[in-house]
């Protein structure tokens, strides 16, 4: 069995167990053990947005930085608010020696605790950038592979008809992302396609969810909810998956407001990835966490499921 650093961010802690628990009982059927860095905190959600105030970089480069130190050379993430926030920090680690310097200083004099002395000590090594971030999926595509996926499929999902929807996050901005062309973008149907889905393709796939103005502006983030369901719905999607806990929020949590703007909306289930990856290598049901859907989507995820479902 390998074993890969893992971090699941905090939402996957509280809010969507499904999709922690899911990836790792996937990633067990494909002989891979995640290992959760010692003592991870929150990776503060969000990049720092100016130049100037480099404080919100200590905690992605706390996490890394960990990493290293119990010898791991790649970390792998399926949220992707916490992805970018890693990666994008970790670039900047390795090609900008002003933030390198600033943010090294600014943690020299964290607190390291001996496990069994519990003696207290300073003095981390700096970090520099050692350590390679990947999403789940990109792990899957360049390190387990698509072959090897498919040598493990327990479970024929016979051409389900699933929408990947991509979201902000896992694209761009694309000079730091570097993953994937934002403009069209297929990896993620490569995927479903591996697992045993039909993708179906779709032109709202890549436009944002409403994101946080699911706080401040509510009605906006229903509206932009709307557009990328029924967009996914009218293309013959049963159903859209995501990779985001905060898109899965605003697009399944807000159905039943989306249904009192936009009465006509008919409804469309919304999985995470890693719920179709588990339930395709012969995961139990009753661990992928069904009962957290504010949709029902439990048809999708039955042995007698029929060759295409659509609701």
């Amino acid at each position: 069995m390998m074993k890969i650093h893992y971090y699941p961010g905090c939402t996957l802690k509280e809010k969507t167990t499904n999709l922690d628990l899911s990836t790792r009982e996937a990633m067990k059927r494909l002989d891979v053990e995640l290992v959760e860095p010692d003592g991870w905190a929150c990776c503060g959600a969000e990049y720092p947005l100016t130049e100037e105030k480099i404080s919100g970089l200590a905690a992605p480069v706390r996490v890394l930085r960990q990493v290293r130190d119990e010898g791991g050379e790649l970390v792998v993430t399926t949220c992707s608010f916490c992805y970018a926030v890693l990666k994008r920090a970790n670039k900047a680690m390795i090609e900008d020696p002003l933030k390198n310097r600033r943010i090294n200083a600014y943690l020299k004099d964290d607190i390291k605790i001996d496990p069994l002395t519990k003696t207290k000590t300073t003095g981390f090594e700096d970090y520099k950038g050692e350590v390679k971030v990947l999403h789940l999926l990109e792990y899957i595509k360049d390190e387990v592979t698509y072959p090897r996926l498919r040598s493990r499929i327990k479970r024929d999902l016979a051409g389900l008809p699933i929408a990947a929807y991509y979201g902000c996050r896992l694209l761009r901005p694309q000079e730091d992302m570097s993953w994937g062309e934002p403009d069209e973008p297929r990896f993620f149907e490569e995927f479903l396609e591996a697992v045993g889905c039909r993708a179906v393709d779709y032109p709202f796939k890549q436009e944002c969810c409403g994101s946080y103005l699911s706080v401040s502006m509510p009605d906006a983030a229903s509206d932009a909810s709307y557009r990328v369901l029924r967009s996914a719905g009218l293309n013959g999607a049963a159903a859209a998956t995501v990779t985001c806990p905060l898109c899965f929020y605003n697009l399944d949590r807000r159905q039943e407001k989306i249904r009192e703007m936009f009465p006509d909306f008919p409804g469309l289930p919304v999985v995470f990835f890693t719920q179709i990856l588990a339930w395709a290598l012969g995961v139990d049901r009753d661990v992928l966490g069904l009962d957290q859907h504010a949709v029902p989507a439990g048809h999708l995820f039955a042995d007698d499921r029929p060759a295409e479902v659509r609701t």
